[in-house]
């Protein structure tokens, strides 16, 4: 077995890392907030429609994050001595879907089994500046024998933000839809928290970047064009430390413009 990598990409201050000689995936060290919850709310001081808590053991790790409202949901975590991530279990109306992590070389493969026994598994293979760089999710029959779902494929710019997802093809070349971001300078609440866990857990928040979207804009193929589904542009209120305290997401489709308003709350 090799070198296992480290992702800490959020937590870091250069768009550099020593990637040699590092094995598992450490929980960042938290020098500046923890985030407590989100809520969500369809006006900007009205009733929380969602909420998202999380909450930390004795560690100072994320030992459980629950989603109340439209789909309440709860995730557990489990850690190795060296605090890595080794199991996520997520309970959906008293069914629960158990994941576990296997790291090797340059990927981290998470093994998915669902209340109904069906397998998946997910691979994340890892580039030279320790960031996902391809998602690739398979169905397993019951010889285990895999079939790919879905592939994506991930660009950064200069400062670790991801500029462009990919939405591939099995073949890893051709294209089927794609999603653009752009970036405003802020803190990411979500940077001192392990990476797998933001990327399986919040991918509707886009947290594994180093800043937050100003924007987002997905694309699907249409025959031989590219046509655009979504757009969403975000509209932070931030605090004097440069977190944001809240959002407002305008999400644009064919049919119409939804706006909601999310709060960010931090431990004092």
């Amino acid at each position: 077995m090799g070198a296992m990598l480290i992702i800490v990409v959020a937590s870091c201050d250069d768009d550099t890392q020593d990637v040699s000689e590092v094995v598992g995936v450490d929980e960042p060290i938290d020098d500046l907030v923890r985030l407590e919850n989100i809520t969500i709310s369809n006006t900007p001081a009205g009733a929380a429609t969602n909420t998202v808590d999380i909450t930390y053991d004795t560690d100072q790790l994320i030992a459980d994050i629950t989603f109340t409202g439209d789909g309440n949901k709860t995730f557990q975590f489990s850690y190795a001595v060296n605090n890595r991530l080794t199991q996520i279990e997520q309970t959906i109306a008293s069914q629960t879907t158990s994941s576990t992590l296997a790291y090797e070389n340059n990927t981290i493969t998470v093994r998915i089994i669902n209340p109904d026994g069906s397998q998946q598994e997910k691979e994340l293979r890892i580039d030279s500046q320790n960031r996902i760089d391809r998602s690739i999710t398979y169905n397993l029959d019951n010889a285990g024998n895999r079939t790919e779902t879905e592939r994506l494929q991930y660009q950064y710019t200069d400062n670790f933000n991801v500029i462009r997802i990919d939405d591939l093809a099995s073949n890893g070349n051709s294209v089927l839809g794609y999603t653009e971001f752009t970036y405003f300078f802020n803190n990411n609440p979500f940077r001192d928290m392990n990476d797998v866990i933001r990327f399986l857990v919040f991918e509707d928040f886009i947290p594994y970047t180093r800043y937050l979207p100003s924007t987002q804009i997905d694309f699907e193929r249409v025959g031989g064009t590219f046509v655009q589904t979504t757009s969403i542009s975000y509209n932070y209120t931030l605090q004097d430390d440069q977190f944001p305290s809240s959002r407002e997401v305008d999400t644009t489709t064919a049919a119409g413009t939804q706006t909601t308003f999310e709060s960010f709350n931090y431990q004092e």
